[in-house]
């Protein structure tokens, strides 16, 4: 593939990205409806909306995945500091691993954890109403380390390449907002603060214009000769 088709296909991913992370902030939107504190009222929330459960867990995991390529030529364009931007592109790629585990985890809560709960005893789901949570526990230990690497990471890349970048300077300022609202509102997982509204709002927003930014940089990068 050459380097004008690379990047044109680049632009349709991130384009596509974007799209498919919409439809899976329309299952979290859901999701977080759910009330961790009370298990049994949990679990029902996310069985009788099996639908949206599954529209956040596998969009998502594409999106995450299809991020991939803007990653990889926003790092192959950095014409000085390359070892640093090596650096940052190595931690923006484990970022998106953990991200990806993070989707996996609630697809298996989907598939396997929910219906095995909700056949169990009510005798039997006491003794297991500690495996849910921990299990979100650890899901959500997976998102907030891979928004931040992921975020920040593409965020880094293109910030340092600041002077040469082709890439217009205001969508390089877009995405260091909207990157680190999003990393700094991913704390909103953490148990201690899920109950605060200004950090749960700042990831939504921040992962929003994220989003939003994709689509604006994959034109760019499909009209961009």
């Amino acid at each position: 593939m050459t380097t004008k088709n690379f990047q044109k296909f680049t632009g349709w991913t991130a384009i596509l990205s974007a799209v498919l992370f919409g439809i899976s902030i329309a299952g979290m939107l859901q999701y977080l409806q759910g009330n961790l504190e009370d298990v049994p009222s949990f679990v029902a929330n996310m069985a009788d909306h099996k639908t949206e459960m599954l529209l956040y867990g596998w969009p998502g995991l594409a999106a995450t995945i299809l991020m991939l390529p803007l990653f990889y030529i926003s790092h192959k364009r950095n014409k000085s500091l390359k070892e640093v931007s090596s650096v940052v592109f190595n931690i923006s790629q484990i970022g998106i691993v953990f991200v990806s585990v993070g989707y996996l985890f609630h697809l298996a809560l989907t598939y396997f954890h929910v219906p095995i709960y909700q056949s169990l005893s009510p005798e039997q789901q006491n003794a297991f109403n500690a495996t849910i949570p921990a299990t979100i526990g650890l899901q959500d230990m997976f998102w907030i380390s891979g928004d931040l690497f992921a975020f920040l990471g593409i965020a880094g890349l293109l910030l340092l390449n600041w002077k040469d970048s082709i890439t217009p300077k205001w969508l390089i300022l877009l995405v260091l907002i909207s990157g680190v609202s999003a990393a700094i509102g991913s704390f909103s997982f953490i148990p201690a603060f899920k109950t605060n509204m200004v950090l749960g709002m700042l990831f939504m927003v921040g992962f929003a214009v994220y989003a939003v930014w994709q689509i604006l940089m994959g034109i760019n990068l499909i009209r961009t000769k």
